[in-house]
């Protein structure tokens, strides 16, 4: 016995036809399975060993993490994206390519796929470091079509998608954090939770889950920044804002340079409905901090304002 296979990474693929009209789109980053099934056991009365065995649920999920932001947010926002077998879309399908012995990577249908045909696909975080790399994650929330077929279909003899490789496009970092036309200094990190709540159900002894919805969409951000002056603008009791007073910037890098140009409307803006603003930690040490949690929520009128509103192409103004 010897270890003769290895495979690593691939872009994921998001198609699902309510959102895109079938069209795959692609973004690089990792992704782990999690079939989490659970075997029931039980032994008769006295019995040293358990007897008896059997597949008692199914609740897989997928989880991903990945520095494509702007290709991610384009297609799935920040309240997540149907995956619906029923039509065109062949759903979100997860590649693994296969090492090559004494090469690189293997060609052919050698690789590795689980697709998942049913279920939602939501974005979960979003962190936003200093220097780092902005980098999000995500899940996918299977359903089965009937309660007895598995959500997920594994083929270990699956080919790579046509045109397709595994290239960087696009990096973003920290950008600026802006309160009501005050720009908040000192910045260091920046995370957003985009607090989507997520209802998963079965009945009638079905194994897997048949329904998926989002229960409720609760979103905050919390930053950190190293100007503790900032709590002149912050108050001691937080502060209130109304609609598009808050705006969080991703930056986008610029390849071979530093970044692309603030009036250039490539970076990712984060815009907050109507919102509060308040401080949660102060904390010393060899450079003291400043912590503050934007709470952001709907916000109804003519126009209605989400909790949290994206453009993925727009200037740092």
């Amino acid at each position: 016995m010897a270890l003769s296979l290895l495979y690593t990474d691939y872009p994921l693929a998001l198609d699902a036809d309510t959102a895109q009209g079938g069209t795959a789109v692609y973004v690089n980053g990792t992704t782990t399975i999690n079939p989490q099934l659970t075997t029931a056991v039980q032994a008769s009365d006295g019995s040293v060993y358990n007897t008896m065995a059997f597949l008692q649920s199914g609740e897989p999920v997928a989880s991903f993490s990945s520095a494509d932001l702007k290709a991610f947010l384009d297609e799935c926002g920040v309240t997540g994206m149907l995956i619906d077998s029923g039509d065109d879309g062949a759903g979100v399908i997860v590649y693994y390519q296969k090492y090559a012995a004494g090469g690189t990577r293997a060609s052919g249908s050698v690789q590795h796929s689980t697709t998942i045909g049913d279920g939602l696909l939501v974005p979960r975080s979003i962190s936003l470091p200093h220097r780092g790399i902005a980098t999000l994650t995500a899940e996918v929330q299977a359903i089965s079509s009937n309660g007895v077929l598995n959500p997920l279909t594994f083929a270990e003899t699956a080919a790579l998608p046509a045109a397709t490789y595994p290239a960087v496009d696009a990096t973003y970092t920290l950008g600026m954090v802006d309160l009501n036309s005050t720009q908040i200094q000192g910045v260091i990190n920046v995370s957003i939770d985009f607090g989507i709540q997520i209802i998963r159900e079965s009945s009638d002894s079905d194994v897997y889950p048949t329904i998926v919805s989002i229960q409720m969409i609760q979103p905050s951000i919390t930053v950190t920044t190293r100007h503790l002056s900032d709590t002149t603008t912050l108050t001691e009791a937080g502060v209130e804002y109304a609609a598009s007073l808050v705006e969080v910037y991703a930056r986008k890098r610029d390849e071979g340079g530093t970044f692309v140009a603030d009036g250039t409307a490539e970076h990712i803006k984060f815009a907050m409905g109507k919102c509060r603003v308040d401080p949660v930690a102060i904390s010393g040490g060899g450079s003291g901090t400043l912590q503050f949690r934007i709470t952001p929520w709907y916000t109804s009128g003519g126009s209605a304002v989400t909790p949290i509103t994206i453009n993925t192409a727009i200037a740092i103004t």
